[in-house]
């Protein structure tokens, strides 16, 4: 009876483990962001991935998404303006990424932002000085869903802060024993016409 009730709770402690490692994987990772930790977000991001769907998800938020076709016809082609804001929105997303999606450039670009809310906007929420508690119970509340599509891979949704419109879609997947960032995308929930 006695080795039964050890192997359950060793059991039920390695799948608590196993459930909470990728939360504590996000966390970790939006620490080292407004830490700049490099290293640590060089290992547990997979940047080429990440960059390329971020990219995608980016452009289309700038673009706006494809007109569809109606039944039976093609899609309408753009016009000329509009194909040259597409392709100027293409090239500034491109640069951003670039520029800011690697281990040193997302701290630069999350200071930036802090920098524009505390003196620009004035619309500061210092989160810096509370608690680590304080700060994991804000963003606990913005985790709007969070799933295992299986055992390796694990998706996460979360608001932004500042922009609950906004919602950051990361895909975590199992690398060995660690869980690794391999996907991040922008997304605006879409509207309900009333």
């Amino acid at each position: 009876m006695k080795k039964l009730l050890i192997a359950t709770v060793t059991l039920a402690t390695i799948g608590v483990l196993y459930i909470a490692a990728p939360f504590v994987t996000v966390w970790s990772v939006r620490e080292a962001i407004r830490s700049g930790d490099a290293a640590y977000l060089d290992a547990t991001l997979e940047w080429p991935t990440i960059r390329t769907s971020l990219r995608e998800s980016m452009t289309e938020y700038a673009i706006g998404p494809t007109p569809a076709a109606m039944p039976g016809q093609a899609a309408p082609q753009p016009g000329f303006w509009q194909r040259v804001k597409n392709g100027l929105s293409r090239r500034a997303v491109d640069n951003l990424v670039d520029r800011y999606v690697t281990p040193e450039g997302l701290p630069q670009l999350f200071g930036m932002r802090q920098f524009y809310r505390e003196n620009i906007s004035a619309s500061a929420a210092d989160t810096a000085s509370l608690p680590w508690h304080e700060r994991a119970r804000g963003f606990w509340t913005r985790i709007k869903r969070a799933e295992f599509h299986s055992p390796t891979e694990f998706e996460v949704e979360i608001a932004d802060r500042n922009d609950p419109t906004r919602h950051y879609i990361g895909l975590l997947k199992l690398r060995g024993l660690a869980w690794k960032v391999t996907e991040l995308r922008l997304r605006t929930p879409p509207t309900n016409p009333a």
